[in-house]
């Protein structure tokens, strides 16, 4: 929770009134203590403590009392508009993130400026997805076209990477609304710059030539609210900011520099020495320059910020730089390649600053480059140079691995536990990919299934570009599982995170007519099999066979900040981000705390482990 004072409470809350200071609380949550930064006419919008929802029950969303969470219950079949929910504030350019829970067959969205729709839908275990699907931008619609005409312009996201109902889900979405003239003319299209669907970019620059199906206004409008629709089945929604780009980008005047030609050091004092050439510039551009190598310039100028706050400068120059704002380093002086960036905040009064920036290049190899980027309050990134100056960074051609079959590649993997704290690398790796979309990576080293993903296969490029490292990455939305062993003996104290003491011995793998492995180790003195498939397009189905397990052997089928029962065994992981679902419901698992973490048990019963893993 956080603190709400009482300009922040207007923001939301106040309507018009409030615009005028948006930008002063660039990326701030949303309270979602009441209904006061929303209007609606129904009261199947209520704001709740926590929500869940069982993936065989058709919407069905289960609520507890609280705050944080804003949940819409509705009935389907009773469509209307005094069903939404519609922000009390307006926004034109605006960055939006929020996570969300979909219940079985749900159907929501999120309207920006009230007019265009960036669809949220049950689209589970789809193998691919259309307009009307989860990220997908709604179709427009003409009702003067004849029949299977009407709908027009609709963009399916690029891969189907929704979750299974009841698990919370995350977008993010970046707009730019449409520009007018001064006569109210519109001069350019609403473009959706990125919408990103639990963390894979789904839609790039996607321009829109006007309101999408069912939008508040007919007509292109230069302010507008967000709008959800919730008249389609019942929802929840929680962790809401958003980013409103309403103030002007700071700008770059009285530019002036100075060149100095030979076998320069990074640290010459250059006060000492005459300049080759001096002049002004109306942009920053390394084309000042009459020799491409064995070069120092320097560029100072006035940076004027538009309104207080913090400003992030981000810099592309071919050897040694530094940057300087009012005399202080903001970037400081390093040795970069032409290709790479480096990066530097700055809280900054409104008003003028002095800039100065210093570039010194003594390798041959390297061609000349010049580029400066500002994004600050209330405006998002603006580029200072010239077209010609700068140069697209840091990116080879990738070495992608797809999974048109069933699919094995061995390589490391950089493992990071929850997302969180200390990485790994896991040496002995071996991803599984399908044609199905969906995929995971074993550790042969410990009979654990790392992690699992729905989207493309693999990006081997760091693997074989170049002298290249041996790893992979996985091309989709990963949920992040564990790296310890899924067997041990039963204890009292915190789980077993390696081999030690298990006997452990990896045996390898063998592939079935399908290409599907089995992977097969010894542990507890018993020769164990793992096999995992595809269950209907949408989820991992897991069997582990122990032959003579020992009597008092378990399996730990999930770890997290928390596990929750969400119905007969099914099992909710991690804050809901993925499910365990056992195959006998008449198995009793144990729900234990240790270490501050909560583990999911069950018994080695007649030698057999059997559950599913839902994403």
């Amino acid at each position: 929770m956080f603190k709400i004072n009482r300009s922040f409470f207007q923001l939301f809350a106040g309507g018009i009134a409030a615009l005028a200071m948006q930008s002063a609380y660039a990326q701030q949550p949303i309270p979602l203590n009441d209904l006061s930064a929303f209007t609606t006419k129904s009261d199947n919008w209520k704001i709740v403590g926590n929500a869940a929802a069982d993936i065989s029950k058709e919407n069905v969303l289960i609520t507890s009392p609280g705050k944080g969470v804003l949940a819409c219950t509705h009935e389907k079949g009773k469509y209307g508009n005094q069903y939404e929910l519609i922000s009390n504030f307006k926004h034109g350019d605006l960055d939006i993130e929020l996570d969300f829970m979909l219940t079985k067959g749900s159907n929501s969205g999120i309207y920006l400026q009230g007019n265009y729709e960036v669809q949220l839908f049950d689209s589970w275990g789809k193998k691919s997805a259309k307009y009307n699907d989860n990220g997908g931008i709604y179709e427009r619609w003409n009702d003067s076209k004849p029949e299977g005409e009407k709908g027009y312009e609709g963009y399916a996201p690029r891969f189907n990477v929704a979750k299974a109902p009841g698990l919370w889900q995350n977008i993010k979405i970046s707009y730019q609304a449409p520009r007018f003239d001064a006569n109210g003319k519109k001069t350019s299209n609403a473009v959706f710059l990125s919408i990103v669907l639990n963390g894979v970019t789904i839609h790039e620059n996607v321009e829109v030539s006007g309101p999408t199906r069912g939008s508040l206004t007919g007509e292109d409008v230069a302010m507008g609210p967000i709008r959800i629709q919730g008249d389609h089945g019942s929802l929840a929604i929680k962790n809401i900011i958003i980013n409103n780009f309403d103030k002007k980008p700071g700008t770059l005047s009285e530019l002036s520099y100075k060149t100095y030609y030979g076998a320069l050091s990074e640290t010459e004092d250059l006060s000492k020495l005459t300049a080759a050439e001096t002049g002004k510039a109306e942009a920053l551009s390394w084309e000042i320059l009459k020799e491409n190598n064995n070069y120092s310039y320097v560029y100072t100028g006035r940076y004027n910020a538009a309104t207080e706050g913090d400003y992030n400068f981000k810099l592309q120059a071919s050897g040694n730089s530094y940057l300087k704002i009012d005399g202080k380093n903001v970037i400081e002086p390093a040795w970069k390649s032409n290709s790479e960036f480096r990066e530097g905040k700055v809280n900054l009064k409104a008003g003028d600053h002095t800039i100065e920036i210093f570039n010194n290049k003594k390798d041959g190899w390297m061609r000349p480059v010049l580029g400066l980027w500002v994004s600050g309050p209330g405006f998002r990134e603006v580029a200072y140079h010239t077209k010609s100056s700068a140069m697209a960074g840091g990116v080879n051609d990738p070495i992608l691995i797809s999974a048109g079959t069933n699919t094995i590649t061995r390589s490391f993997m950089d493992f990071k536990k929850g997302g969180k704290g200390k990485g790994q690398r896991v040496v002995h790796a071996v991803s599984v990919g399908s044609p199905t979309n969906l995929h995971y990576t074993y550790d042969l080293d410990k009979g654990t299934v790392l992690q699992v993903w729905r989207g493309e296969f693999l990006d081997a490029t760091p693997m074989w570009h170049d002298r290249g490292d041996g790893s992979s990455k996985p091309r989709g939305s990963v949920t992040l599982l564990g790296d310890d062993m899924l067997l041990g003996k039963s204890a009292k104290g915190k789980w077993q995170a390696d081999t030690t003491g298990s006997g452990y011995h990896p045996k390898g793998y063998v592939l079935d007519d399908q290409d599907v492995p089995t992977f097969q180790y010894q542990a507890f003195g018993s020769n164990v099999t793992d096999y995992i498939s595809v269950v209907n397009n949408q989820y991992f189905e897991r069997i582990v066979k122990v032959n003579n397990a020992a009597k008092d052997l378990v399996a730990r089928l999930a770890d997290g900040a928390n596990i929750e029962k969400v119905a007969d065994g099914l099992y909710a992981v991690d804050n809901k981000s993925y499910y365990i679902q056992l195959a006998d419901k008449s198995v009793k698992p144990e729900i234990r705390t240790a270490d501050g973490m909560q583990e999911l048990l069950v018994p080695v019963t007649n030698g057999e482990v059997k559950y599913s893993i839902l994403f």
